[in-house]
């Protein structure tokens, strides 16, 4: 019987590692605020700034160095570069024995079954100790004229540039996800014909190898597909590993990937899968059908403690097991022989196929998990089976992978590799992106706020709906935060209506976000799904509230609260704006803190916050995807929050086969979210990145997902 879920030992140590990611967020360098009445001095937009915050990871002074000596080696002319220094370049190495040690191995891989090294096709020179060479003097002249608007003081901020203005938010008006899809496409094939406007970045890439150069944002906690939970790491999981399906690079909508065939049954609850012959894993072991069917008991077994277990609750005993209820003999998920794969479900589900692609449902190998244990995703010991492998992963600084020769479908992939530069400095990231150094600033970096006004109508800038939503959670756990305010809903709708939303997403955020008045993204309004009734800014009646709760003039001082945030620019922004609006309309003192990306989600996991911020991106085209997070029983309810009536509804939503009524389930459900409000929804996600125009194979989507495998270079003229 597994322990119950208070005392129940988590096998991570935080995610990793996005988005995440859902898949979660993403941070930066940068100094703890203590309240709002210190502003920090700001230097040049462009200078190379590195904060310590209050709490931090170990190794992450190591990490601020070397990132501030990457965002320095830039100079005057960001548009005319020498060739990259050797210090950090990835250069093709012709193959050869080395003598390097494991633990700074330079592009090499060890056979797991003879022990003995081979050479990658990449081979690095960097030794611990070595300076990176610094490759200019300075970016910081030829930049210095790019404006940093203030955006600290909202009564008097100026107006902005309308979200959605220039290469805005396209409108959706079509009712399927595929229409959804064309539609961002149509809009991608119109700002490519518009050669004629200036880039940020340089209009010719400086790279001349066929490798992508890539942000990758914060540093993964995990790469195992069974236990990575945030952006940064699904993301690299997706390129190392391949579930029996995977993304169709235009639509996201499943594709064959190591099963080539599945039948359904009539009552749509039970899967067969016929996996492709000759599967094998990148250390040349076979991959059978076997495989899967421990990986995903794997997830759902309660001492992995999987973020994602859930999602595979609608399998037969599923739920059961993962819960401790049950056995796991009793998961209908079968191996038949080692190529067919049965899977059975409690009920039909009609987004089933669509998760397959999905990281946690990616299969791990066995033999090296056993083998290696917590260690079997470190370089000299993964084995993958995705269209790429971990040559080399330098915490904090570089994640690179080559391509699988071992692969499936090897021939179509046509990038020799990628380097994911690994920072949590967005204003770094900018600075390389600027200078040639990347050729696409990542899924999980976006610009800073403030640049975004001035980035817009750049060639090789883009900004679309994305399928998420940004939001605070409240802490309502029994045994945290005893006594707290919070956990008065009087005082949650107060602060909700103290927050001016509209004001944030113009005046701060600046992205094309739309305010949120709940947690389902408004990308589903133009597919039928209800909206939800509008959250007004309104002062006046929050302070009702407030006082209705016995706090302010005639009741009880309302004590300080405190706001936890991942280190990044953007959210420190918001939640020095929220600080200001709560202290300005209630008088409320906030104080926020910023913490490394690992300490924060571990803090956020273990309710060690009062507020914290945190972002839901989509895993699949249905509301289910950001309601089910606040069930009763699910691991990734961080506020602790319960409702039965809730979970009710949930789950005859999920009986119900009628798109239509199944959504009406959908919106009764948050509408109970809304009034409870474990959560304080801030905005509607965008997307807003920077990609030059040679790379290739690059399609919008909803979900801001582009597997490199789909990717390539146009050849430099």
């Amino acid at each position: 019987m597994a322990a119950p879920r208070a005392s129940r030992t988590r096998a991570r140590t935080v995610r990793t590692g996005q988005p995440a990611s859902g898949r979660g967020p993403k941070s930066s360098s940068g100094e703890g605020v203590a309240s709002g009445s210190r502003k920090k001095q700001r230097s040049s937009p462009w200078s190379v700034e590195t904060r310590t915050p209050k709490k931090t990871a170990i190794g992450a002074s190591a990490r601020s160095a070397r990132i501030s000596s990457r965002a320095a080696m830039v100079s005057t002319s960001a548009k005319a570069m020498p060739s990259r220094p050797r210090s950090w370049a990835m250069r093709i190495a012709s193959a050869g024995s080395t003598e390097e040690s494991d633990e700074w191995r330079v592009g090499t891989q060890r056979s797991m079954s003879t022990g003995t090294t081979s050479r990658s096709p990449f081979g690095y020179h960097r030794k611990p100790g070595d300076e990176i060479q610094p490759r200019f003097d300075s970016l910081r002249n030829g930049l210095e004229s790019f404006p940093r608007p203030s955006v600290s003081d909202l009564r008097k901020c100026p107006p902005g540039e309308p979200p959605g203005s220039a290469r805005g938010v396209l409108p959706l008006n079509r009712a399927s996800a595929r229409a959804l899809v064309v539609a961002l496409a149509l809009e991608s094939l119109v700002g490519a014909c518009e050669r004629d406007r200036p880039t940020f970045g340089p209009e010719t890439r400086r790279h001349r190898d066929n490798v992508l150069y890539v942000g990758g944002g914060s540093e993964p906690e995990s790469i195992d597909p069974g236990k990575s939970y945030d952006g940064p790491g699904i993301d690299v999981i997706r390129e190392l590993f391949e579930g029996l399906l995977r993304y169709d690079p235009k639509t996201l909508e499943p594709l064959p990937g190591a099963a080539e065939s599945w039948e359904v049954s009539e009552d749509g609850r039970r899967y067969v899968f016929t996996l492709r012959e000759g599967l094998v894993w990148s250390d040349g072991t076979p991959l059978t059908a076997h495989d899967f069917e421990w990986s995903w008991k794997r997830v759902l077994a309660p001492e992995t403690a999987a973020q994602y277990a859930a999602l595979f609750w609608d399998i037969e005993g599923g739920k059961a097991y993962n819960l401790g209820s049950g056995s796991r003999d009793d998961v209908g998920v079968r191996a038949l022989d080692d190529r067919t794969l049965e899977v059975r479900l409690e009920r039909p589900v009609p987004w089933f196929l669509s998760l397959l692609p999905f990281a946690p449902f990616c299969p791990v190998p066995r033999h090296a998990v056993e083998r290696h244990g917590m260690a079997w995703t470190r370089p000299e010991n993964i084995v993958s089976n995705g269209p790429f492998r971990l040559v080399r992963w330098i915490p904090n600084y570089e994640i690179v992978l080559e391509r699988n020769p071992t692969y499936w479908d090897r021939d179509d992939v046509r990038l020799d590799g990628a380097v994911l530069v690994v920072s949590e400095d967005t204003h770094s990231m900018l600075r390389l992106f600027r200078a040639g150094e990347l050729d696409w600033l990542g899924s999980n970096v976006r610009p800073p706020p403030e640049y975004v006004p001035h980035l817009r109508g750049k060639a090789d800038y883009r900004e679309d709906r994305y399928l998420g939503t940004y939001f605070y959670w409240i802490n309502l756990r029994e045994d945290r935060n005893p006594g707290s305010p919070l956990k008065d809903r009087r005082v949650r709708r107060a602060l909700l209506l103290a927050t001016d939303r509209e004001a944030i997403v113009r005046h701060v955020a600046r992205g094309g976000q739309r305010p949120a008045d709940g947690v389902v993204p408004d990308i589903f309004f133009e597919m039928g799904y209800p909206r939800p009734s509008p959250v007004p800014f309104d002062p006046e009646e929050a302070r009702r509230l407030l006082a209705e709760a016995g706090y302010g003039p005639g009741g009880k001082r309302f004590p300080t609260i405190e706001i936890l945030y991942n280190t990044h620019e953007g959210h420190r922004q918001i939640a020095e704006a929220i600080q200001q609006m709560w202290k300005r309309h209630l008088g409320i003192e906030v104080r926020i803190e910023n913490q490394e990306w690992k300490v924060f989600m571990s803090n956020r996991l273990e309710g060690h916050y009062q507020l914290a911020r945190a972002g839901w991106i989509g895993d699949f085209l249905d509301p289910y995807s950001f309601l089910s997070q606040f069930l009763s029983d699910s691991d990734a309810n961080e506020a602790r929050w319960k409702n039965a009536e809730f979970d009710r509804l949930l789950q005859l939503a999920l009986s119900e086969p009628d798109t239509r009524r199944r959504y009406a389930l959908y919106a009764q459900a948050e509408a109970i979210l809304m009034e409870e409000l474990p959560v304080l929804p801030i905005y509607y996600y965008s997307q807003n990145t920077l990609i030059g125009s040679w790379v290739r194979g690059f399609h919008p989507n909803a979900q801001d997902i582009h597997p490199l495998r789909s990717l390539w270079l146009e050849a430099a003229p």
